[in-house]
């Protein structure tokens, strides 16, 4: 992976500053990896939240900045997978909402797993939260 410099670091880092958490896929380990603050992992919950209350038709989809990796998409049944998180918009309020919660009562520091047998996905989420000061474009390997 090539590094970024100049205007495109700068908006990069931007970027993930603005989103409020760093994420990464890893196609061997069948994952998402999150970095961020509650506040920012709670990012991610309103954001699944807002594209599900758009109500939009299947196949419609949404890319998360800066890289364009994780996408939202609207589905007929949940999925969590390679290109991100999609389902109706119940079920990506439901998922919402379950992610919510378990930030909620996640300790700074602490490392956990959304395991893709608790969803029967392809993917699981694995998060760790930072303290409120944690720079999401930190973790990106491009800066």
């Amino acid at each position: 992976m090539d590094k970024l410099s100049g205007k495109a670091a700068d908006l990069t880092r931007a970027e993930w500053r603005k989103l409020g958490f760093y994420y990464m896929s890893h196609e061997a380990k069948k994952k998402w990896e999150l970095h961020g603050s509650k506040n920012g992992l709670l990012k991610l919950c309103d954001l699944i939240k807002q594209f599900a209350d758009e109500n939009r038709e299947y196949g419609d989809h949404e890319h998360l900045l800066p890289h364009w990796y994780l996408t939202l998409t609207a589905m007929d049944s949940f999925t969590l997978d390679e290109r991100g998180i999609g389902g109706t918009p119940e079920q990506l309020r439901n998922f919402a909402n379950f992610f919510q919660s378990k930030v909620f009562i996640s300790k700074i520091g602490s490392t956990d797993c959304l395991s893709k047998e608790a969803f029967s996905t392809d993917y699981s989420i694995e998060y760790t939260v930072h303290g409120d000061n944690f720079d999401p474009s930190s973790q990106d390997p491009q800066l």
